[in-house]
């Protein structure tokens, strides 16, 4: 192999491995911040209990005024699981789950869960975490572009 062809073999790897990237940013599979900025540490054993007493439940009143008003609190929620998706990131198998909640104004709620849940579409579950507004999703096309209530689930069960 002569030095030319080992320098368009050199320069193809490169050119190859930049697209790669581009096309992984361009997707939002890398993302600015922290792990725990997007993900709440998931809650096993012993802590279940005294974690799931620590979550308030979700009421439309307390939504009513200022959407806001709870981000950093811990909640829970009563939903149908109407979308679940699952991905490596962080170098963790990580769940995002578009659930389906009666009586709030936009019905549906995007949950960030770190791990594999058991759960599939049409799923009644109760959702533990921390409250975050606004988060969004472009996965379906009629929720692009909306802000939406969201929770860094720490523990999800089946109801």
């Amino acid at each position: 192999m002569n030095n030319n062809t080992k320098i368009i073999i050199v320069l193809l790897i490169i050119a190859v491995g930049s697209i790669s990237c581009l096309l992984v940013s361009g997707f939002g599979l890398v993302f600015e911040g922290k792990e725990s900025d997007f993900y709440a540490t998931p809650v096993t054993g012993e802590n279940i209990s005294a974690y799931k007493n620590s979550c308030a439940e979700l009421k439309l009143t307390d939504l009513s005024k200022n959407y806001n008003a709870l981000n950093g609190k811990n909640v829970k929620v009563t939903g149908q699981i109407y979308q679940k998706e699952e991905y490596i990131q962080f170098d963790k198998t990580r769940s995002n789950i578009i659930l389906k909640v009666a009586g709030l104004s936009e019905p549906y709620m995007i949950i960030s869960y770190t791990g594999t849940l058991p759960y599939n579409t049409n799923d009644t579950v109760t959702v533990y975490g921390e409250y975050m507004f606004p988060t969004s999703i472009n996965s379906l096309p009629e929720l692009s572009n909306q802000d939406l209530v969201g929770m860094k689930a720490g523990y999800i069960e089946k109801t």
